[in-house]
């Protein structure tokens, strides 16, 4: 109920007879936009039913006139769905891992190997500029300390010789966000990296610090923050994260969980 979301699957026929495949559709309620609250009171609300008041607190539920310049919800469709995006968004029961070194070197690593290079392709038609170039804010074109950012490698391989690219990242995106978005300063914005990540191709999460959910991934034994890891390396050793025991939560129906329960 917190993240304002429901996750479906079913199926889609194609244009083929008899043919179908699975599809998994992701409803998420909407967010106010900043010009909506005028309005509010005013015009969208049609009805309002107490549901309880405690002292000066009151609870109600209401319902919005419909209004197509306000949309209730978003879809999010996957399809053909495949067996991975199924368990992935399935209902399942988590664990909290702590993973050695030694634990990484023997069953997380093998399995980052055996990910086929096909499953974040999506990633590569980003980097080649095959798609959603209209999203790309900011570029830098140099093979050392190049980056795409997007509004929106594993840690384990971070080390010294990476310092320089993870610096010019920080202070490229402290730098551009705010000009792109004004009124969003550089101390409000989070930067983080998810380990384990949702797919392995080193990237960096950027939120506004107003964005506290856990819908935006920054839960402890998530979310890893970029300041942390530049002076984790520069502090402690520049093997820090291939010395460390580092911890996170996998689901059972993760690839990778029947190797780590083994």
């Amino acid at each position: 109920p917190r993240t304002k979301s429901i996750t479906l699957l079913g199926t889609i026929r194609t244009s083929k007879i008899n043919e179908s495949h699975q599809a998994i559709l992701i409803f998420e309620k909407l967010h106010f936009e900043n010009c909506e609250h005028e309005i509010l009171t005013a015009q969208r609300i049609d009805q309002l039913t107490e549901l309880d008041k405690n002292d000066i607190y009151h609870w109600y539920r209401g319902i919005f006139h419909k209004d197509k310049k306000w949309p209730d919800f978003k879809i999010t469709l996957i399809w053909p769905a495949t067996e991975t995006h199924i368990r992935k968004y399935s209902l399942q029961q988590r664990y909290l891992i702590r993973e050695t070194p030694q634990i990484y070197e023997m069953f997380v690593k093998p399995f980052i190997k055996s990910v086929p290079a096909s499953r974040i392709q999506w990633v590569y038609n980003i980097l080649q500029k095959k798609s959603e170039v209209e999203k790309i804010i900011f570029e830098v074109d140099d093979e050392e300390k190049g980056f795409i950012l997007l509004p929106d490698i594993s840690l384990r391989d971070l080390n010294e010789s990476h310092l320089p690219l993870l610096k010019n990242l920080k202070n490229n995106i402290l730098e551009i966000v705010p000009q792109r978005f004004p009124g969003v300063g550089a101390d409000e914005l989070r930067l983080f990296v998810h380990y384990l990540p949702s797919y392995y191709h080193f990237h960096v999460h950027v939120t506004h610090i107003r964005h506290d959910t856990i819908a935006e991934g920054i839960s402890i034994a998530k979310a890893y923050l970029l300041d942390d890891i530049i002076d984790n390396i520069e502090t402690f050793a520049g093997d820090y994260y291939q010395r460390c025991t580092l911890t996170y939560v996998i689901g059972e129906n993760d690839e990778l969980f029947p190797k780590l329960s083994e």
